[in-house]
């Protein structure tokens, strides 16, 4: 079995805004959170799980079909935010839009991945998918889960951090995450740009 996730790919500029974040974090939370590490932010479009490896190609051409018809996105005004915001289990850039009244490219996004897991369940159908409501978002950090519950939250005041630069999403990636001790390790299976 493969395991594998669906995300779009960070730009340098992001990435290097996502570094200095964490920096000021580990200042603060020596411990507690186990920090994503530069070459692995990205924005999650889906955790698919253990895939059977023969059952790869058939994702990668959903995929590839998907990303035909996918605009660039460009996305502004991130919020650091705990998830979920008592108790939380990440902390993660998060980017919203309204869903009911947006009639921009981020509610294509939302539309395309729900026909997406449908056609995939209809394959695959051993999988099991998050059919929760999708966030634009970008982790950079896991809370450990012997602190789960003790996070002193107020230690870095969140409100101060809001990520004004723009993110360009332009292209959606197809990776196995290979677990280690010392963290994962992300290979991608294939790739394709956004139309």
């Amino acid at each position: 079995m493969i395991r594998t996730f669906i995300a779009f790919d960070i730009d340098e500029h992001t990435r290097a805004e996502c570094m200095e974040l964490t920096y000021i974090g580990k200042s603060i939370y020596h411990k507690e959170i186990n920090w994503v590490e530069p070459q692995n932010f990205h924005f999650t479009y889906l955790f698919l799980g253990d895939i059977v490896p023969s059952d790869k190609r058939f994702v990668e051409s959903l995929i590839s079909e998907l990303a035909n018809n996918l605009p660039v996105l460009h996305l502004t005004s991130g919020e650091l935010k705990w998830n979920p915001p008592y108790k939380p289990q990440c902390l993660w850039i998060e980017y919203k839009f309204n869903k009911d009244t947006d009639s921009s490219p981020a509610s294509t996004f939302i539309s395309s991945r729900k026909k997406f897991i449908y056609d995939l369940k209809q394959e695959l159908t051993y999988l099991e998918l998050d059919k929760r409501d999708f966030k634009f978002h970008l982790t950079l950090g896991r809370v450990k889960s012997k602190v789960y519950k003790s996070l002193n939250l107020i230690k870095w005041n969140l409100n101060e951090e809001i990520i004004k630069k723009e993110i360009t999403l332009s292209r959606i990636t197809l990776y196995q995450s290979i677990l280690y001790p010392q963290g994962p390790v992300y290979k991608v299976l294939a790739s394709f740009p956004l139309e």
